[in-house]
């Protein structure tokens, strides 16, 4: 079934270029555009609960810590808040549990309708994993805050990896297998030994765990982001009724007059009108025919910039 990412609204007017004293002017305007969750998971209407996968495994020596229970906690805390808040729930309506797989353990359906039953949900988020490697420090630094204090900065690879799954059918809904760079600035009134700034950066990893699993579930939501987009305008009052249209969403209304220039005897003109038919057929989520209207705009008359927006649709419509 095809998602629609619908568009959430005109944001200002950028600015107007004029191509020439007979010609249409461009007008820029930013729109606030819905992306397609990198990791998209339905939690529309079902329970949640989160697991915590506690085991008894060593940390390596290459590595600060490994699934520290109080570590693990917090990520999951924060998983269960970023959820609650991105389907509007109430707090606390996303319980975290504890579970123990024990070495080697893989998920069945009998144990993930186990936890399932015990829980009394229908969608499980397991934290499986949190590694944090061995940290490397540069000291000894002047603090940008106070003269009086040296400045620590320790880095330290990091790696989550979360399972989420279908509580009644076992099936895996999402798995996120994330890594990144957790960094630190430790302050101290003398040089601090390499040993006491880890324990600080193990201590402070409790918030950073918390921030973590609130930024790993928005990768599970669709999120907005700015584009720029344009239209083409002629000073004449069908256009301009036109571009009313626009700026009210009313699109249907715009192709109307749009379609009517496009057999225009001026190729610009009608070049123009096509390419505005385009745009609108982008944002009301008709990429296929937004493709066919640039590619009738460029048999007209090839516009500035025409050819790199046809491959921005082409690309985007590729992704869904």
């Amino acid at each position: 079934m095809k998602t629609l990412y619908p568009i959430k609204g005109l944001i200002f007017l950028v600015s107007i270029i004029f191509l020439s004293s007979c010609g249409p002017t461009v007008h820029f305007f930013n729109i606030d555009e819905r992306v397609a969750p990198l990791h998209p998971v339905n939690f529309d209407n079902r329970s949640i609960s989160v697991y915590v996968s506690i085991d008894s495994g060593l940390p390596a020596e290459s590595l600060l810590f490994k699934n520290d229970s109080a570590q693990m906690s917090n990520l999951a805390t924060g998983i269960a808040a970023s959820l609650e808040k991105n389907l509007i729930l109430d707090e606390g309506a996303v319980y975290v549990f504890n579970h123990y797989p024990g070495s080697e353990f893989k998920y069945s359906m009998e144990y993930i309708q186990s936890l399932s039953a015990a829980s009394n949900s229908d969608v499980l988020v397991v934290v499986d994993t949190l590694l944090v490697g061995k940290t490397q420090i540069m000291n000894d630094l002047k603090s940008p805050v106070s003269q009086s204090y040296r400045s620590n900065y320790v880095f330290a690879p990091i790696r989550t990896v979360i399972n989420v799954f279908d509580g009644i059918t076992a099936q895996r809904l999402g798995r996120i297998d994330q890594k990144d760079t957790v960094y630190w600035e430790i302050l101290s009134r003398s040089d601090a030994r390499d040993n006491a700034i880890k324990y600080k950066a193990v201590e402070s990893m409790l918030i950073v765990a918390t921030t973590l699993g609130e930024d790993i579930i928005t990768t599970m939501f669709p999120q907005w982001k700015t584009v720029r987009k344009s239209l083409y305008i002629y000073p004449v009052s069908s256009w301009q009724k036109a571009y009313e249209y626009s700026l009210e969403f009313k699109w249907r209304e715009a192709m109307d007059i749009w379609l009517e220039e496009t057999s225009h005897q001026d190729a610009i003109r009608a070049a123009s009108a096509a390419y505005n038919i385009a745009v609108a057929c982008e944002l009301t989520d008709r990429l296929e025919l937004a493709i066919e209207w640039i590619d009738a705009s460029i048999k007209k008359f090839r516009l500035q910039g025409v050819l790199n927006y046809k491959q921005s649709l082409i690309k985007k419509l590729e992704k869904r």
